[in-house]
């Protein structure tokens, strides 16, 4: 089976070169500098796990034709102008997989493909791009995949593909419910990490645990009311990823420490949209949302 990573960064290098040190056929598509980077020195991993391997890489997104399974590893606002790249090879072939953070990005790709094509994948895992062809990988966790419909048989193969590089992997039948649980734990730990400019670890203080623990009932109570089943551990779950996490900087973070847009908006964002559809209330996502487009905002106007 032939993998394509499109906008292979942090975590789509992290799974890239793990399944590439397994025996996979990858290819990475990225930025210039670190496709050039892994064509001439390979991909190095640092951190938990210590190699470096010879991975195919390219900036060229049509590169993926002939791929098996292409997966989306970029942001989430990047989804769109991702898809319509690949327009030209979505053939009845390919199989097109979600591994993005984020609410959205399934329905986005499903303006593009038919939903037995489509899988959905979360994961836990933490990792920072510390130079272009250099991946720190700073936090193991589990990686759950699943098919947006019960056609989809790739899925399950794709989960024994990973579990065989060693990546901890599980298989659902309910992608729409492992994504929205993912939400609820970013919206709780990336926006509050973020304003006290600290990695994750940092909220496992007693007084900041209990603004977590509003965060994730808050976000709960607003989807169940939506009719997506959260986990009732879901604060629990939440600080199983802090402390697998806890040296990690979150994504949204790193972007905005790099002056880049962040992904709030399909994070809070989501939990907050979700609530005006029903008329109840998330002041703690709504009041993050707002902290971290400010935080944004203000970085920008100081930047030169």
């Amino acid at each position: 089976m032939k993998i394509t990573f499109i906008g292979a960064g942090s975590i789509g290098s992290l799974f890239g070169g793990l399944l590439k040190k397994s025996g996979v056929d990858v290819l990475l598509i990225g930025r210039k500098d670190h496709v050039k980077s892994i064509m001439k020195n390979g991909l190095s991993i640092s951190g938990l796990e210590e190699f470096n391997v010879r991975v195919n890489a390219s900036s060229n997104p049509l590169d993926a034709k002939g791929s098996d399974v292409i997966v989306i590893t970029t942001k989430a606002y990047d989804t769109k102008n991702a898809l319509a790249e690949l327009l030209p090879i979505l053939d009845e072939e390919v199989n097109v997989m979600s591994l993005q953070n984020g609410a959205g990005n399934l329905e986005e790709i499903s303006r593009f493909l038919k939903k037995q094509k489509i899988i959905g994948a979360v994961t836990s895992m933490g990792a920072f791009l510390e130079s272009p062809g250099i991946i720190k990988y700073m936090g193991k966790g589990t990686t759950i995949i699943g098919p947006l419909a019960d056609e989809n048989i790739i899925a399950k193969d794709l989960v024994k593909i990973f579990k065989n590089a060693g990546i901890d992997t599980k298989y659902t039948n309910n992608i729409e419910r492992e994504i929205w649980t993912k939400v609820i734990i970013n919206s709780a730990i990336n926006p509050l990490a973020s304003i006290l400019n600290s990695e994750n670890g940092i909220l496992l203080e007693g007084n900041l645990l209990e603004i977590v623990r509003e965060i994730t009932e808050e976000g709960s109570v607003i989807l169940e009311k939506n009719g997506i089943d959260i986990p009732e551990d879901i604060f629990e779950k939440t600080v199983t990823v802090i402390i697998n996490t806890s040296k990690n900087i979150n994504s949204t973070l790193s972007d905005l420490r790099k002056g880049n847009k962040t992904e709030i908006d399909f994070i809070s964002g989501k939990i907050v949209e979700l609530g005006d559809k029903i008329g109840i209330p998330a002041p703690y996502n709504l009041a993050l949302l707002d902290m971290i487009k400010y935080k944004k905002k203000e970085l920008m106007q100081k930047s030169p």
